[in-house]
């Protein structure tokens, strides 16, 4: 096609006619590029009318193509009307086309027309998971306002090299229109006490076109709106081109001919020939050639490592090598992933692959789908029965287990498992990993920086049982060609391709000379390039931390009311950071970026009504925002929890090249500094209006005042129109901490997936553990946990609530919870530190017999009575010997576990030591009696597997036996409590007895007649001084031996050694018989 070829005829087949219309030359030349180097364009095609043009731009890129028939995918936020299959709702709906002035006879034919001849696949935004792994020629977004960085990079992937990316807007008089557009995503950011939203991220999706080469904006005429100065030139002075002519002329590339001439060469090969005849790249063939010459070496000691970006066939590559490893005759291949899904790629290829191997599907193999409904259209399990029986089939990575019989083992998204539950699979057989890197479901760098650096250390040190290690990568993507210009900005927009270099420092300082830094989200969204840098390295660290991450992730992070930023860097930087603010653009790119050692992302909670808790609760709605008011106030049925204001640590991550260095204990430990006043003296406003801040705050801005650019007139599209550019001139990017004012919070708080080392840190960071959810979560087999730090009130209560009632939990939803980690929630007291729990002990009423450690009232016989017969005291003393197996308590361990572990055996009575036990004494009696777990099933948990059965046995009878002292202590305390007040009743008892020794004898003790007599009574002043003396006379009575007094005296006395012995009966004493005396001759 020429420079004045038209776009009249796709309406030529309808019979329509059309006035034919001469196409921008730049938007030809850039359709021809892109097919030409097999890359992708991203066309802005602006207007009400813009759906009709879609069908002229689908018409150049077939015909740049060859003609070839490009099929199109269509993404919008409902089903469309015009792609309906109903003519009468497509008829009605053009004619109201023509007649509103939206479309014309002649459009209308011809988009009926493309309906019609075209492959077209509709889908929703909100199904876009479902085109994964499909390939189109054409991606057609429209719905602006529905499209979120997830789909964008999902729609944008499936596209082939040659095709187009068209970006549909409603018309407007300026693109800077978008800076304050609502989207459909802000509505979940907003939460009752914080609505207001400031779009940077479409700022900076505009901002960043500038850097997209092969990006064009049009209207709905075909005309090109030149917004950058790459638009306003593309095609003007252009170099020679670097192709070879020959090769262009064919149609292909470079790399398309040398994976054309290693497929020719390895034709002959019977066992990797057929297979590399499938792979679309050089990448693709050199991983599949060395995955198979590991497989033919069958050594079940080796490990390889596959990483690669998104969209690189890295499945493919190893579908390929499992039927290649089926040809070899490995008989057990097991796969696992997070999820059935995940692995669907892998099994296709295991099928193709077989295929062009000779195997006949029903013939040589069956393919197996899942029964589930979840999983109906997933392939689970491959049956091999050509030669003997073998088997390839997806297995739960939870069910480690089952993979003993494996002789080959892949894991397909490594990254996204846990790393303890990625090294319990590595085991005695092949192992294959992948993992995605970068990309938009890049799972985070764990695997690359722990499991992968373990063995890369263990195979050079030469150990005994080290694994030999294989490292692959692969870089070249498979749709499209490389150096595909659509994908280098995609990736930078979106922050998907963070590397290893982000994380280099150039200096360590010691954790006590760093200092918490403000970051400035307007202006590290502003698309300057000094804030680029620092957002790349900010994301960077954010997705090597966390194993899932997903680029909404930064919208989240840009757009959302209260969330803030920190980040650790070394005192230094003040100065630095002054001296870049308020200077020109020119001027930044000299300022080096400080280096980070940690990154905190937090966001304000609470604040909530507790009509909207009532509100959603009784619906059993959650809104999204509000995690721990809404969490916690379901959980304790405690609606003023909701009411108090919060923050929430999102995400903490430091620099991987400092691990375990102290610097995210600094950080949080000047977070806390900063929200509670020590820091800052000046508490923030409340926000009654969102009015623009000097700090240029989140929500101190309305989307006018942060977005727009006041240099630019916001006129109509012309080709005068200002082009886009960052803004000359932005605020500071990092503040430090004392010069902006702090928001006042009741706690800080945090949720995340419960480990053991991640607990260790936040209850070292002096958080407290007030909810564990019980249903563990599906991908990683972690439980959720909210942990909190409170300013200035006391959690207690809430605090033995949790503990109340976790341990009731941990022989139900936790009883295969880590021992450790179960011991570590339940002790939150430092029982073991003398000073510690001298602290926590209240004596105040130690005479009353009433201690307290840490709120909670000690035991004491009578409770002990109260919850163990005399029976079950005899059985505990004797556990410790061997006249009784330990078999025999079993069913008062957790009646006594339950009694220690809420801190009632920590003190006695009368203020002496109770028992303390040590930590593995501790963690077996909880195992035993509140997980219900067996001493063998205690033994094969990670953090006991170097100690034996026996000394666990060990370990719990003599925890038993200081439990059976304690509560024998205890009752050697009544006793002596008792005689006290025997004695003093004996006492009382014989001062009666000489009182009426001492009567009288005239007296009529025993009876008689009544005497009068006189009744002498001292009369005092109202000071107390005696005035003298009342006689009256009185009837004397006579009196009786048998009083109150003496009858409880004497009963008192009397019984004494009765109740003493009957206190102290056991079922011994009950079933005692006394040896016959024998006699003697």
């Amino acid at each position: 096609m020429s420079s004045s070829a038209s776009v009249a005829g796709s309406v030529k087949s309808a019979g329509a006619f059309m006035v034919k219309r001469k196409v921008d030359d730049r938007i030809k030349t850039l359709i021809d590029d892109v097919a030409h180097h097999k890359h992708r364009g991203l066309i802005l095609l602006v207007g009400d009318r813009a759906k009709d043009q879609v069908v002229n731009l689908h018409l150049m890129i077939s015909r740049a193509n060859h003609n070839a028939k490009v099929n199109v995918l269509w993404c919008m936020r409902e089903d469309p009307d015009f792609g309906s299959t109903g003519k009468k709702q497509q008829e009605k709906r053009a004619r109201l086309e023509v007649k509103g002035g939206l479309s014309t006879e002649a459009s209308k034919e011809a988009f009926q027309t493309f309906l019609a001849q075209t492959n077209i696949r509709f889908c929703k935004y909100k199904e876009t998971h479902k085109i994964l792994g499909q390939t189109f020629g054409m991606a057609v977004l429209q719905d602006f306002e529905a499209v979120n960085p997830n789909t964008l990079a999902r729609t944008m992937e499936t596209v082939m090299g040659g095709g187009l990316v068209v970006i549909v807007f409603r018309a407007m008089r300026s693109l800077r229109q978008l800076y304050t557009i609502a989207m459909d995503v802000h509505a979940r950011y907003r939460t009752d006490a914080r609505k207001d939203v400031v779009p940077r991220f479409n700022e900076r999706f505009l901002l960043s076109l500038t850097d997209c080469d092969t990006a064009m904006c049009v209207d709905d005429d075909l005309n090109v709106l030149p917004i950058t100065q790459k638009m306003k030139t593309y095609g003007k002075n252009r170099k020679g081109d670097v192709y070879d002519s020959d090769l262009a002329v064919q149609g292909r590339l470079q790399h398309e001919v040398d994976l054309a001439s290693v497929k020719e060469k390895l034709r002959p090969s019977s066992d990797v020939g057929p297979l590399v005849q499938l792979c679309q790249t050089m990448d693709q063939a050199k991983t599949v050639l060395s995955l198979m010459q590991t497989v033919m070496d069958k050594r079940l000691d080796s490990t390889c490592v596959v990483t690669a970006g998104r969209g690189r066939g890295k499945s493919a590559a190893l579908g390929m090598t499992v039927a290649g490893a089926i040809a070899q005759g490995y008989s057990n291949v097991m796969c696992t992933a997070p999820t059935p899904e995940n692995v669907q790629t892998l099994f296709e290829f295991v099928i193709r692959g077989l295929k062009v191997l000779g195997y006949r599907e029903r013939t040589d193999f069956e393919a197996l789908q899942g029964a589930s409904e979840e999983f109906a259209k997933c392939f689970i399990r491959i049956n091999v029965f050509r030669e003997h029986r073998q088997t390839v089939q997806f297995v739960s990575a939870t069910d480690t287990a089952k993979f003993a019989q494996a002789e080959l083992c892949v894991i397909d998204e490594a990254a996204a498992l846990p790393l303890t539950l990625v090294k319990r699979i590595l085991g005695p057989y092949l192992v294959i990993l992948s993992s995605t890197v970068s990309g938009y479901e890049g799972t985070g760098r764990s695997l690359s920086m722990k499991l992968v650096a373990d063995m890369r250390r263990n195979t050079s040190s030469g150990a005994a049982d080290a694994r030999q290690l294989k490292e692959l990568s692969m870089s070249d993507p498979i749709r499209y060609g490389p150096g595909d210009s659509l994908e280098k900005w995609l990736n930078k927009l979106l922050c998907l391709d963070a590397t290893a270099d982000s994380w280099q420092l150039t200096t360590s300082p010691h954790p006590s000379a760093c200092e918490l830094f403000y970051v400035n989200r307007d202006a590290l969204f502003s698309y300057h390039p000094l804030a680029e840098e620092l957002l790349q390295r900010i994301q960077s660290l954010l997705v090597a931390a966390h194993y899932k991450n997903q680029p909404n992730d930064l919208q989240l992070l840009s757009d959302a009311p209260g969330h803030h930023l920190f980040v650790l860097c070394a005192a230094s930087v003040e100065a630095s950071a002054d001296t870049a603010s308020n200077s020109p653009a020119s001027a930044m790119p000299r300022q080096r970026v400080p280096d980070i050692f940690c990154v905190i992302h937090a966001c304000e909670e609470g604040q909530v009504s507790p009509q909207s808790v009532k509100s959603h609760l009784s619906h059993g709605l959650r809104p999204s925002g509000d995690l721990i008011p809404y969490t916690l106030s379901q959980y304790y049925l405690e609606e003023g929890f909701a009411k108090l204001a919060g923050l929430r640590v999102v995400r903490i991550a430091t620099n991987p090249a400092l691990p375990r260095a102290g610097y995210g204990s600094r950080a949080l430990s000047l977070l806390h500094q900063y929200y509670s006043g020590s820091i800052s003296l000046t508490a923030a406003k409340p926000k009654e209006a969102p009015t623009k801040g000097k700090n240029g705050d989140a929500e101190t801005g309305t989307c006018e005042e942060v977005g727009k650019d006041p240099c630019v007139d916001d006129g109509e599209f012309s080709a005068t129109t200002a082009m886009l550019a960052p803004r000359a001139h932005v605020t500071n990017l990092l503040t430090p901490l004392v010069e902006r004012p702090y928001e006042v919070v009741d706690y800080l708080g945090v949720s995340f997936g419960l480990t053991m080392e991640l607990f260790n840190f936040w209850k070292k960071a002096m958080y407290v553990p007030l909810y564990v959810r019980q249903a563990p979560n599906e991908l990683t087999g972690e439980h959720s946990c909210v942990m909190v730090r409170p300013m200035d009130f006391d959690l207690r209560p809430l605090q033995q609530e949790f503990r109340h009632r976790l341990l009731s939990l941990l022989a139900m939803p936790f009883r295969h919870l880590p021992t450790d980690l179960a011991l570590s929630l339940v002790s939150d007291l430092e029982v073991h530190d003398p000073h510690r729990l001298s602290s926590a002990t209240d004596l105040s009423e130690v005479d009353h017999h009433l201690v307290r450690v840490d709120g909670v009232v000690q035991a004491t016989s009578e409770d002990i009575a109260s919850t163990f017969s005399p029976g079950d005291v005899q059985r505990l003393r004797l556990v410790s010997t061997t006249f009784i197996e330990s078999g025999n308590v079993l069913d008062l361990v957790p009646a006594l576990a339950r009694l220690y572990f809420s801190k009632r055996l920590f003190r006695c009575p009368d203020g002496t030591d109770g028992v303390v036990l040590s930590h593995a004494q501790a963690a077996v009696l909880l195992a035993v009696g509140l997980q219900c777990q067996t001493i063998e099933e205690l033994g094969a948990q990670a953090a006991f597997s170097g100690v034996s059965t026996q000394q666990l046995r060990a370990l719990f009878l003599k925890g038993m036996s200081r439990l059976s002292e304690h509560i024998t202590a205890l009752q050697k305390i009544a006793k002596t409590r008792q005689k006290n007040n025997e004695s003093l009743s004996v006492g009382v008892g014989k001062r009666a007895q000489a009182l009426l020794d001492e009567a009288a004898p005239g007296a009529a003790v025993f009876g008689g007649n009544d005497e009068e007599a006189e009744d002498v009574e001292e009369v005092y002043d109202s000071h107390g001084d005696l005035k003298g003396l009342k006689v009256a006379r009185k009837v004397k009575t006579r009196v009786c031996v048998d009083t109150a007094l003496l009858r409880d005296t004497s009963s008192s006395v009397s019984g004494n050694a009765l109740a003493v012995s009957q206190n102290h009966e056991s079922l011994q004493d009950v079933f005692y018989r006394p040896k016959k005396k024998t006699k003697h001759h």
